[in-house]
């Protein structure tokens, strides 16, 4: 009789624990109501998909046969992107390690300077890299130049954040080691933080890098350099065959990439 009277309590408790509260059914709701304005925003219509399916087999027709003079073209605009990609991503490792050692709170801790490093990454990573090559094709012209400064702001930015993060969540032992021997904040840094984050920082770079290449296969699309602008002419022309050799090169050069940067990284965590 006392168990059953000892666990009463503790079933109650734990029903209470379960039952939802107002700011559980207050966020629901909210998901709710947010998804429902989307679907409609979005005009997503299950009968226009249906409708559609005929257009897309017919466009998918008239992709076949691919076209294999334009097999040399595309190889050598791949090689483009993928020069796009490396140099902006490497571009962008330099700039992001000094700005996310900024935003990094552990390592600078005046709040208004880790504050304003986090606010302007902030900033720049709110612009896609769309947007980023259309200003800078405005800047520099037509050409691979744009794309690449496009792709480098953006991995600054998106790398930045991410390095931040990886920097505070680093264990500090080794770090408040350093300072209680003398070290300085720049010998802390280049001694103990970069080694013992370097294995996670090129991880990141690498996926980074990954999704570059697909960033900078549509960058041509407004005139950024790379295949993309190859691939918007042919779509232009309707030379649907060209258009499937494009694709194709690219979607072998994407999987390749992945595998290799995935074994990359999986050697280095």
């Amino acid at each position: 009789m006392g168990t059953r009277t000892q666990e009463r309590p503790e079933v109650e408790a734990l029903a209470r624990y379960r039952r939802p509260t107002w700011r559980t059914t207050t966020g629901v709701a909210a998901v709710v109501i947010v998804f429902a304005l989307s679907w409609q925003g979005s005009q997503l219509s299950l009968s226009a998909l249906v409708d559609g399916v005929p257009n897309v087999v017919d466009f998918l027709g008239r992709l076949f046969p691919p076209d294999p003079a334009e097999l040399g073209t595309a190889v050598e605009l791949m090689g483009q992107t993928l020069a796009i990609a490396v140099v902006g991503t490497v571009l962008g490792v330099l700039v992001a390690v000094p700005w996310s050692l900024l935003a990094a709170r552990t390592v600078f801790g005046q709040a208004w300077l880790h504050h304003s490093a986090r606010t302007s990454v902030n900033l720049v990573r709110a612009v896609p890299e769309l947007m980023w090559a259309l200003l800078f094709v405005s800047a520099v012209g037509l050409g691979p130049l744009a794309g690449t400064l496009a792709i480098a702001v953006g991995s600054a930015a998106g790398l930045a954040r991410l390095f931040a993060d990886i920097f505070e969540a680093e264990d500090l032992r080794a770090w408040q080691a350093a300072e209680a021997a003398g070290a300085s904040k720049a010998q802390r840094i280049s001694w103990v933080l970069l080694p013992q984050s370097l294995p996670t920082l090129s991880s990141y770079a690498l996926l980074v890098l990954d999704s570059n290449v697909r960033a900078a296969s549509l960058l041509g699309l407004v005139g950024a350099g790379g295949i993309g602008m190859e691939l918007n002419q042919k779509l232009r022309l309707f030379e649907y065959g060209s258009v499937l050799t494009i694709v194709l090169v690219v979607l072998v050069v994407v999987v390749v990439l992945d595998r290799v940067s995935a074994h990359v990284r999986k050697k280095l965590v």
